[in-house]
């Protein structure tokens, strides 16, 4: 028998972390570091988040979130304490159309998540009510 309960709950709870995972990259989109070089290899940019999504058996779904290593780009800002000889510093490649998108859908899932909940418990209301 299939747990809806249980599956709309791991929707619930990967859009929750979908929803963190934009608002952090939305909040550090600005941000900027110290490029890496052979001397320094690590950069202290920020780097963007993504969600990755894993079926579980018997229904459900796990959310992993990831950090892209690559995620950042030079850009010149020469007054910058990390800008570089060149006046390159290293910003995080932050698509704020692709977030807001991910804000929207994540919102929409987790309606629908609610929405199989509020179904479950109707539908256990009217056993209860049927068999009583």
């Amino acid at each position: 028998m299939v747990d809806a309960l249980s599956i709309a709950l791991s929707g619930l709870m990967a859009q929750d972390q979908r929803l963190s995972v934009s608002a952090n990259n939305i909040a550090n989109a600005d941000t900027t570091g110290a490029l890496p070089t052979p001397q320094a290899p690590a950069t202290t940019v920020y780097k963007p988040l993504t969600v990755n999504y894993t079926s579980q058996v018997g229904g459900g779904v796990q959310s992993h979130v990831t950090s892209n290593p690559n995620g950042y780009s030079p850009v010149p800002d020469p007054a910058s304490p990390y800008a570089n000889s060149q006046g390159l510093v290293a910003a995080p490649n932050v698509d704020l159309t692709q977030e807001i998108v991910n804000l929207l859908q994540a919102k929409l899932l987790y309606r629908a998540n609610i929405d199989v909940i509020k179904t479950q418990k109707h539908m256990m209301g009217d056993l209860l009510n049927t068999i009583s």
